[in-house]
């Protein structure tokens, strides 16, 4: 009877330990890669005001899975503007959403003169996005720079 008594308890927990390793990893898992959902090269325009130019690019690139790169090389008003910027990227799948600030310089004749940026935007899983860049230029104010495009 005791050596029943033994065969059945193993035989239980064996069982039981085999339930519980067979449930661990079987869950999906959520994916998190927000910085690798949006990054490529978006081609579109960009406003100020009431200014538009067309066939400007902006290319976004993966830090981390939270974090990407903006980076836009493009005149405006007549002035080069060369910005790269570390953004926080949240999403939920199905859109993303990108904040992050950094300094700009501003070309000038003495010295580049260092101008804030704040940037914002979001993303779809269709690859649109509308990305918002606020300038603080010294002696004019804030100018918001609007890119609206479509990654490549």
């Amino acid at each position: 009877m005791m050596k029943k008594y033994k065969l059945l308890s193993v035989i239980w927990l064996s069982a039981l330990c085999t339930g519980f390793a067979a449930c661990g990893d079987k869950e999906e898992k959520e994916d998190t890669n927000f910085a690798q959902a949006i990054a490529g090269t978006y081609l579109g325009s960009l406003r100020i005001g009431e200014t538009e130019s067309s066939d400007a690019q902006i290319v976004i690139t993966r830090d981390d899975d939270r974090h990407a790169v903006l980076k836009m090389n493009e005149t405006v008003m007549g002035l080069p503007v060369d910005i790269e910027c570390r953004t926080d990227v949240t999403g939920d799948g199905q859109a993303y959403r990108i904040s992050g600030n950094t300094t700009f310089y501003m070309p000038a004749e003495e010295a580049p003169v260092p101008v804030p940026v704040d940037v914002s935007g979001t993303f779809d899983r269709a690859g649109k996005t509308s990305i918002q860049i606020v300038v603080d230029v010294p002696a004019l104010g804030s100018m918001t720079v609007i890119f609206e495009g479509q990654k490549r």
